[in-house]
């Protein structure tokens, strides 16, 4: 039995809260990373980034921003290479959008803060967390790739 589905007449509409994100659509990338954000359609957008070390996947991450309790909130999992996730399988890490500005949005939860600014090709990332009782910042620059 083949089962049809017909063609969306036009693509849904994004939520207007998620209009702030919308900066972050695109194929992103350095020598060792590659990150995609989907455009918003409705009330989520979705990605994924990988790492890579001598051309081999190090690991994985896949995320959601949906609309909770009426703001973006960034919910992500990470994985293994060979796909073994890092998060018990009913949890994730869930950062609720904190400050938002043109092509700028920063998600935290309190103990993880996630900063991303756009300049042009360029997308900056900041993961800040605490680590061993320590305040770690990692940054990440990636060039948009059509």
């Amino acid at each position: 039995m083949l089962l049809t589905v017909p063609a969306l007449a036009q693509k849904p509409k994004a939520d207007p809260r998620l209009a702030p994100l919308a900066f972050l659509s695109g194929h992103w990338t350095s020598a060792t990373e590659e990150e995609y954000w989907s455009s918003p359609i409705g009330e989520s957008m979705v990605g994924t980034y990988r790492v890579l070390k001598d051309e081999a996947p190090v690991f994985y991450e896949f995320w959601a921003i949906e609309i909770e309790n009426g703001q973006p909130v960034y919910k992500m999992k990470h994985f293994n290479a060979n796909l073994q996730g890092w998060e018990p399988k009913d949890e994730f890490v869930r950062l609720p959008m904190t400050e938002h500005e043109a092509n700028s949005v920063t998600f935290s939860n309190g103990k993880i803060t996630l900063h991303y600014e756009r300049h042009g090709a360029m997308l900056f990332s900041t993961l800040t967390r605490t680590k061993n009782g320590k305040e770690v910042k990692d940054e990440f620059r990636l060039r948009r790739t059509p």
